[in-house]
């Protein structure tokens, strides 16, 4: 029998815990013990095409090779993989090279090449699909989505092979895979995101819609997906606080151990729907498929997506009009961001980035929820009841700091005190 805690009204919640034998023990958590930690943002601005003149050395014979090696998954991941390769195949296209041919650019002064690791993903495999890239590509930029990157970050920092390759990594912190620290050299930097904002607005948005019983299923509990959940807790707590509910809104939260659809999520997302569950956050790649499975033939039954605005993927069919709203991280934009400055600065990152992990939210916008101007689509904001005015003010205090959200991304102490957020408003039923 899975064990769950179910979290009641206190700052002391008395908590009754079911046990495999069906009895029940009784344990005191203070929801308020969690600390509080807050990412610092870098301003990394939104320059997208390079300065005259800064391509000038580079021809079709002789270009600035840019290479995405695939985290888990494939590159047409509607999430994580897809979205990071946009971005290197629209910084090409905006700045001296040619059009997208088969997935890739190869004509003009840039050309794209995307590599898959070869059988499991492993840091071994990892590494070989970054050397191929290297040495059959020629590529002078590998861009390495995901924080499983890491073990092999730090293997190609030792290997010659790699000497005189710039590497943006996305989500990845300086730790290898035993999460033992080491050192970038300046050819390295990293990007990751303030992902609890958007988990917050998505979280906030789908209560003050008028939603009460809400889900979260997630990839893999690593910090980012966990930031996601998290600042889903704390919106959908902050909502309830405002709306002065009577009972309060529960969340049924469950990881599925890996960034692909399961049988035990697509079990448990069912269950929750019968249940009375009106809208899951399917958080951690292709997962959400095991959300949309679970809603099909429930129209009335929503889902949120993640990372991109997944309103946008036509595939999905009848599971898109049932997509509420995507708490969106702007991976396209910041790759083309980070590589503009990389030419820009005469192909090397700047201070500010050489050898360090960057910072990136709602400050500089790439922490957010699609809307339909903003997105150019007019489906991608499923709300009823709140408005997109309302959801712009919200931003706003994101963005000034007015309004916070707390990056701690300690599972553990997260889900034994109640994700920081009083009871009384939002109460966690975790699932082990």
């Amino acid at each position: 029998m899975k064990n769950t805690k179910i979290l009641r009204a206190s700052a002391l919640a008395l908590v009754a815990v079911l046990s495999a034998c069906g009895g029940s023990t009784t344990e005191i958590i203070d929801w308020q013990n969690v600390e509080k930690t807050y990412l610092s943002e870098t301003e990394i601005g939104v320059k997208d095409t390079v300065n005259a003149g800064a391509l000038d050395a580079y021809t079709e014979s002789n270009p600035l090779k840019i290479a995405l090696v695939t985290d888990s998954g494939t590159l047409d991941d509607h999430s994580f993989n897809e979205a990071s390769w946009k971005g290197v195949n629209e910084f090409a296209v905006k700045n001296g090279g040619g059009e997208i041919v088969n997935k890739a650019v190869s004509t003009g002064k840039i050309h794209t090449r995307y590599y898959q690791p070869s059988g499991e993903f492993t840091t071994p495999t990892r590494l070989a699909a970054m050397k191929s890239a290297v040495e059959e590509f020629g590529a002078n930029v590998l861009v390495l989505p995901g924080f499983l990157f890491q073990g092999a970050i730090k293997e190609a920092i030792a290997d010659d092979a790699f000497k005189n390759v710039h590497i943006l990594a996305l989500d990845c912190v300086k730790e290898d895979d035993n999460y033992k620290p080491y050192e970038y050299t300046e050819n390295v930097t990293s990007v990751i995101y303030r992902e609890e904002q958007a988990g917050f607005l998505a979280g906030y948005g789908a209560v003050k819609d008028g939603y009460t019983k809400l889900g979260f299923v997630g990839g893999m509990a690593v910090p980012a997906v966990v930031r996601y959940g998290a600042g889903y807790v704390q919106g959908a707590a902050k909502a309830a606080e405002e709306l002065k509910v009577t009972s309060p809104v529960e969340i049924n939260y469950y990881y599925a151990g890996k960034f692909e659809a399961t049988p035990e999520a697509t079990t448990n997302a069912k269950t929750w729907y019968n249940n009375g569950t009106e809208v899951i956050f399917a958080c951690g790649g292709a997962v959400f498929n095991s959300v949309t499975e679970a809603a099909a033939g429930k129209a009335d039954k929503k889902w949120i997506g993640v990372d991109v605005n997944q309103h946008a993927d036509t595939s999905l069919g009848e599971a898109g009009k049932q997509l509420l709203t995507s708490a969106m991280k702007n991976l396209q934009f910041s790759v083309e961001v980070m590589l503009t400055s990389y030419v820009d600065n005469n192909k090397t990152w700047i201070s500010d980035y050489a050898s360090k992990v960057v910072t990136v939210g709602a400050a500089s916008e790439m922490c957010k929820l699609p809307t339909p101007e903003a997105d150019d689509d007019t489906g991608c904001w499923g709300f009823k009841n709140w408005t997109v005015e309302e959801y712009n003010t919200l931003y706003a205090s994101l963005k000034d700091g007015s309004v916070k959200v707390n990056s701690n991304s300690d599972n553990t102490a997260l889900k034994d005190a109640n994700f920081g957020v009083n009871p009384e408003y939002c109460t966690v039923n975790y699932i082990e």
